[in-house]
C-alpha cells in the first residue's frame, strides 16, 4: 500500500501534510499488524543476554536509556557528518547530490545490512528478509511522512514541501524500484536470479545520472513488475492475494 501510495507523490511534485497523515496511519497499521503477528522468541546472545536477565523494569530503563543516547549521538553527529561529506564532495569534484543520495544511505542503513547479513549466515533467511523490509516500511511510511511535519514546523506554517525535477526523478525511480521488488517477493521466493537482477539494475544507476536514464531505469522497473504478475502464475495469484487474509493464513500455516 505505500509502494502504491508513493506514485502520487511524484506526480503532485510536492509531499503535503495530507501525504504525511496517509503514511504515518499506514506506519500505524503496520506496527499494530505486527505486534500481533506470531513471532519465534529470539535466543539472545552478549550484551542482549544480559539485558534479558535483568527485571523488567530495569529491562524497560536500560532499553529507554539506549534509545535516549543514541537519539542524541545521532542528533549531535548529522549536521557535520552531512557537512564534512559535501565538502569532501566539493575537494575531489564529485557531484554533491550523488553522495547524498548513495552514500549518506549506504552509511546509515550499514547495521541492517550487517543484521541481514549475519541473520542469513545463520541460515535464517525469513528473519533476514524481514528485517530489511520492516525496515523498508519505515521508509516509505514514518520517514517520509514525517519530512513535510518537519518541514512545515521549519517554515513556521502549515505548508507542503515542494520538490524540485530531481527529486521527483528520484522519488518516482524509488517507488518503480519498490514495485518491482514487491513483485519479486509476492510469491514469498527470493531466486538468485531476481537477486542478480536487482543488484545490477540498482549498481548500473550509477553508471548513468543523467535524470533522463532514471525515468528509463523508472520506466523499465515497472515494465518487469508487471511482466512478472502477467507473466508468472504464482506472482499474479500473490499480488492478487496480498490483501486477503485466507491466503496470508495458509501461507502461515504451510511455514
Amino acid at each position: 500500500m505505500a509502494t502504491v501510495y508513493s506514485f502520487v507523490i511524484p506526480l503532485k511534485g510536492r509531499l503535503d501534510l495530507v501525504d504525511a497523515v496517509a503514511l504515518i496511519t499506514l506506519f500505524v497499521f503496520y506496527m499494530r499488524a505486527a505486534s500481533r503477528a506470531e513471532h519465534v522468541e529470539p535466543e539472545f546472545e552478549g550484551p542482549a543476554a544480559l539485558i534479558d536477565s535483568f527485571g523488567v523494569g530495569a529491562r524497560r530503563l536500560v532499553t529507554a536509556l539506549m534509545f535516549v543516547v543514541s537519539g542524541f549521538t545521532i542528533f549531535v553527529a548529522a549536521e557535520p557528518f552531512a557537512e564534512g561529506l559535501l565538502a569532501t564532495g566539493r575537494t575531489f569534484g564529485i557531484e554533491e547530490f550523488l553522495l547524498v543520495q548513495w552514500l549518506a544511505p549506504l552509511a546509515s542503513e550499514s547495521p541492517e545490512f550487517i543484521v541481514a547479513v549475519l541473520f542469513a549466515l545463520k541460515a535464517q533467511p525469513g528473519t533476514s528478509m524481514g528485517a530489511l523490509l520492516s525496515s523498508k516500511v519505515n521508509q516509505w511510511t514514518l520517514l517520509i511522512g514525517m519530512l513535510p511535519v518537519v518541514y512545515s514546523i521549519s517554515a513556521g506554517n502549515f505548508q507542503g514541501m515542494p520538490m524540485d525535477s530531481r527529486q521527483i526523478e528520484e522519488m518516482f525511480l524509488t517507488a518503480a524500484q519498490s514495485l518491482f521488488a514487491v513483485a519479486v517477493l509476492a510469491n514469498l521466493s527470493f531466486s538468485l536470479l531476481e537477486a542478480l537482477a536487482i543488484f545490477v539494475l540498482f549498481s548500473t544507476q550509477l553508471l548513468f545520472p543523467d535524470p533522463q536514464f532514471r525515468l528509463y531505469y523508472s520506466y523499465f522497473y515497472v515494465s518487469l513488475a508487471l511482466g512478472l504478475v502477467i507473466i508468472k502464475k504464482d506472482a499474479r495469484e500473490s499480488v492478487l492475494g496480498l490483501f486477503s487474509s485466507r491466503r496470508v493464513g495458509s501461507r502461515s500455516e504451510k511455514g
